[in-house]
């Protein structure tokens, strides 16, 4: 018998009428504290959180050219590091080849404003990188991003500023630099630090130490190819209203139209119709790409510049025959300078691999996260997303340059694939790694320990101490493993890593490496003619080439097709057309792959990657790392 539930009293009742009350209170209140007050009183919001750290032993360097930290180049990430450097009480020193601060803004009129965002839609962003978003505007206006980042540089006492200035001559001594040399407006100055930070685009101080490097895509055996370089303009006299209503309701109309523009050279391209509002009737445009440009070659990078220049003037005067809102527009101001990668990759302590990002491999001397996807672009053109992390790390050792012990370096000529470049070259990510450069640097001082011995694994606890101390200061830092095993527990997946550390494979927007679907004959011949060739060009020849090629079908991959191949690029002829048996019995398909394809007919990619690897590796000799 079910005991009979005793009737509440109203007592009973206020209570429970009360707690609800009070509950519903403390909700209000914390919403109140920790969205709505925040949203209304906005100043210093994103950067409370930095302001409660300072390090010891810092700041007692005398003399005015004597520094706790000196960052050459005044990039965002070298402005970045100078004020976490600052910010954590390092008497610091901000040198820039300019006569102003943000110069390479200016010159460039770099539009890569937005934050780093997983395709879930978390934002990875650094605090630095969103308090300068919020104190611009939170939108596209260069000028308001140049007025912040002064500013910010100015209201920091820590920090000094040093303009229009060039190294002329350094000291390294046991692999140390000891002093670096300045040729200024006022004569020559000699700073002395404890620490430097090269956040120069062409790694200046990097080279004068004889670090090691790779150019462009040589790393992954394309010589001579380096990412796409682009070209802005500004005009005036427009309404960006009109312009956001036009291509709010006439995309399609905009599209084709660019369709019927053509451009005087072939590697010059009009790269869409991106406009975005600077205030006063300016627009700027994003609109001219160019490829094959030799970003070592000084006087190639000024001729192609000349080049785009050109085609600007063109475009705009194309926009105003042709788009309503442009017809009236004047005042043509075209970017003093390419938005560029750096032209190189710098050895570090670790190279930063494809694999690594994709994975969001979570290294235990991470100093910042990232998100953007991975892309290419080939010398005909051609582009394409190899992958796209959805969080990845910069592990601390990939910033330490080989053979420099108080060096460190930020931006995207870090030790890095060349393929990983593009995901790390956001503002985004360059001012969180930047930023997080500057309060290590300081941090090594402090403990009076060399940056090096930070990420030996001897010292996890300080590695553990760190990536407090960067979380206080803002540097996003998830504790959340996103689940890859559907990509990495695949029994092939260390074969198409390899493949995709050299730029063979494209997982595309969702990462689909499609394991368990069948493969294709020109799949495999594409990968094994352009493996050898990025792993070992000398074993590249015509007949090699020539052999693979008739291989070049939209048609299945089957299993009596992949033993053919491989027995032709290896030499090696099969009796009756026996191929899959004749191939097996040289040795061509090994046991791994004959139990994988047993009572099969068709190649899945899964097996098609692991035959590459194996077949690549023999051909050259060397194994993909």
């Amino acid at each position: 018998m079910k005991k009979k539930t005793k009737p509440s009293t109203k007592l009973d009742k206020r209570i429970d009428i009360l707690v609800r009350v009070v509950l519903v209170l403390t909700i209000a209140i914390i919403v109140f504290f920790f969205a709505i007050r925040p949203m209304i009183f906005k100043k210093d919001y994103y950067f409370q959180t930095g302001n409660d750290v300072t390090l010891e032993n810092l700041g007692s360097d005398k003399g005015s050219d004597n520094y706790d930290i000196a960052v050459i180049g005044d990039s965002i990430d070298g402005i970045s590091a100078a004020l976490g450097a600052a910010d954590v009480g390092a008497k610091t020193l901000l040198v820039c080849s300019d006569k102003e601060l943000g110069s390479q803004m200016g010159g460039s009129y770099d539009t890569s404003w937005s934050p780093d965002v997983t395709p879930t839609g978390n934002n990875v962003s650094s605090d630095i990188f969103k308090e300068i978003r919020y104190k611009a505007g939170e939108a596209i206006n260069i000028g308001n991003y140049i007025k912040t980042v002064k500013e910010m540089v100015s209201e920091e006492k820590n920090l000094d500023v040093m303009y229009d200035s060039q190294i002329t001559e350094m000291a390294i001594q046991n692999g140390r630099v000891q002093k670096i040399e300045f040729n200024t407006p006022k004569g020559k100055r000699t700073i002395i630090a404890k620490q430097y930070i090269d956040s120069t685009k062409e790694g200046e101080i990097l080279k004068q130490g004889n670090v090691p490097y790779s150019a462009g895509y040589s790393d992954i055996g394309i010589k001579n190819l380096f990412p796409p370089v682009y070209l802005n303009f500004m005009v005036s006299g427009v309404d960006y209203k009109q312009i956001e209503k036009l291509v709010d309701e006439q995309k399609m109309l905009i599209s084709s139209l660019l369709k019927q523009y053509n451009t005087s050279n072939l590697n010059v391209s009009v790269s869409g119709f991106n406009v975005s509002d600077q205030g006063d009737n300016k627009v700027l445009i994003e609109g001219i790409t160019v490829k094959n440009v030799d970003l070592q070659n000084k006087k190639k990078i000024q001729e192609y510049y000349n080049i785009a220049s050109k085609e600007c003037m063109d475009l705009f005067q194309f926009l105003k025959l042709n788009l309503e809102p442009f017809k009236n527009a004047g005042g043509l101001s075209i970017a003093a300078q390419f938005i560029r990668p750096s032209a190189y990759h710098f050895k570090g302590l670790y190279n930063l691999t494809l694999g690594d990002i994709l994975t969001g491999k979570r290294f235990s001397d991470r100093i910042s996260t990232a998100s953007r996807p991975v892309t290419m672009t080939m010398e005909d053109g051609n582009g394409y997303i190899i992958c796209n992390p959805k969080m990845f790390y910069i592990p601390l050792r990939s910033m330490i340059p080989q053979g420099l012990n108080n060096v460190l370096m930020t931006g995207d000529k870090i030790s890095c694939s060349s393929l990983v470049q593009s995901a790390i070259n956001s503002n985004s990510s360059k001012s969180g790694s930047g930023y997080a450069a500057g309060i290590i640097s300081a941090y090594s001082i402090s403990k009076k320990i060399d940056i090096p011995h930070i990420v030996e694994d001897y010292n996890l606890d300080t590695q553990a101490e760190i990536e407090k101390v960067l979380r206080k200061k803002g540097i996003f830092m998830s504790d959340i493993k996103e689940d890859l095993t559907s990509l990495t527990a695949n029994w092939s997946y260390p074969y198409a890593e390899k493949l995709l550390n050299i730029g063979l494979l494209s997982g595309g927007v969702t990462n689909d490496l499609k394991f368990n679907k069948k493969a294709k004959s020109q799949d495999f011949a594409y990968v094994i003619l352009n493996g050898v060739v990025r792993t070992a060009p000398d074993k590249y020849n015509y007949g090699f080439d020539a052999t693979l090629r008739v291989y070049l079908k939209d048609e299945p991959l089957t299993k009596d097709k992949l033993a053919q191949i491989l027995l032709d690029v290896s030499g090696k002829k099969a009796a009756d057309k026996k191929y899959y048996d004749e191939a097996c019995k040289q040795g061509l398909i090994d046991e791994t792959l004959i139990q994988k394809l047993r009572n099969k007919s068709d190649v899945e990619y899964s097996e098609m990657y692991y035959a590459a690897v194996k077949a690549i590796e023999k051909i050259t000799g060397k194994a993909i790392e």
